[in-house]
Formats: structure tokens, sequence, C-alpha cells
């Protein structure tokens, strides 16, 4: 039996496979740097709301783990909802405190984090009472995944649509910087949605083939092992 490791980074990509994170994915990745904040707010959110479902889960007595089993879904959901929300709100304020040009870039998508259903339905999904180190490590690595796509399409579209790549400035570094065969004549149209979902559906593509391939060769390896 193989080894399963975590999902999000290359089984069940937000983006590049479930496209859940399709309108932050376009709305935020015309910079780099846009795209690298954003990575970090649903990562830290989703790990953190993974780790608080899971806790109350295992730590329930077990006649309210029995009702919260036959609960109704959508009562798990707002308890997640409410939890979402508060870590959320949590890096929004942090976010304006302490880099106010990035949370003037991100807008509204910021705090709007809580209601992305890729936050919502991974912290649910693995916070009914399980191994809350499994919970954290599959919650990681679909953040893990949705930071290298947004990086992804933010590198290809601010490359080829302005010329320039956006960083963090450290030091004498600006934090940009300029490709000058590419900012003289930039694929302006990269920026714009439609650039986004372009991006996006060649990642989608690739992220496919890449899954086909490899269930492919699993499947010739098991044959070979009878």
């Amino acid at each position: 039996m193989t080894r399963r490791g975590p999902d999000g980074v290359f089984r069940n990509n937000p983006v590049a496979v479930l496209l859940v994170g399709l309108c932050p994915a376009a709305a935020v990745t015309t910079r780099v740097i846009d795209a690298l904040w954003m990575a970090a707010g649903v990562f830290s959110v989703l790990v953190l709301a993974s780790l608080c479902m899971s806790l109350v889960g295992r730590w329930a007595p077990p006649h309210r783990q029995a009702e919260s089993s036959a609960a109704v879904p959508r009562f798990r959901w707002l308890g997640t909802l409410a939890v979402a929300s508060c870590l959320a709100a949590c890096f929004d304020i942090l976010l304006s405190a302490y880099a106010p040009a990035a949370s003037a870039s991100l807008g509204i998508y910021a705090p709007l984090i809580s209601v992305n259903c890729l936050v919502l339905g991974r912290a649910e999904i693995h916070g009914r009472g399980g191994p809350v180190g499994r919970a954290m490590l599959n919650a990681a690595g679909l953040g893990a995944g949705f930071a290298i796509s947004l990086a992804a399409i933010a590198f290809f579209r601010e490359v080829l649509g302005a010329g320039t790549i956006t960083l963090f400035p450290v030091g004498t570094f600006g934090g940009t910087v300029v490709i000058p065969s590419l900012s003289a004549a930039p694929a302006r149209a990269l920026l714009l949605a439609a650039g986004g979902l372009f991006c996006i559906g060649y990642l989608s593509g690739l992220a496919r083939f890449l899954a086909r391939s490899d269930s492919v060769a699993r499947s010739d390896r098991e044959g070979a092992g009878r």
C-alpha cells in the first residue's frame, strides 16, 4: 500500500484541480506580493481553523460527540464559519496594522477568506474529532497548494503583463524587479480578469495531465506487482 501524503499540494489542489479559489486567484494575482499575502492569510486560517475544529470535536464528551454526529450539517457549517470568521478578522486587523499597503491591495478579499469554501469545506471535513496532527497536515498541504498556485499565476501574469516582479522590499532593495525586454511592450491583457482565467485554465489542464499520468503510472506498478 502506498503511503499517502497531505492533500492539496498535488492532489485536490484548490486552484489547479478543484478551482474553489477561482475568484481570489483571478483578483489578487496581478502582482506576486499580493498573491503571497493572500496565500499567507489562507494558509494561516486553514491551519488554525482545522486545529480548532479538530480539538473541539476531540475534547467533546462522548454523548456530545454522538449528538454532534447526528446533528444537522448546517450547524457544523455555522460553527466552522464562526471560527474561520474570527481568524480571518484577526488576519485582516494585523494586516491593516502592520502592512497597510498590502491590506489596501487585497481589499475585500482579505476579510472574505472566511467565506471562501476552500477554508470552510476543509476545516469542516477534517474537524470532526479526527487526529489533530492529520487535520493540520492536510490543512497545511492544502494551504501550500494554494500558495504555490497563486504564486505561479501571479508570476506569469505580472512578468508577461507588466514586465516586473513585485516582492517584499528589503534594505536598499525597493521590492520591484524590472525586466526591460518585457516592460517595454508587455501583454497587458494578462492583468485583466480574463488573463487570470486564462492562466488558471492552463494550470488546471497541466495539473489534470500530471494527475492522470501519475494514476496511469501507479496502475502500471500495481499491475507489475501482481
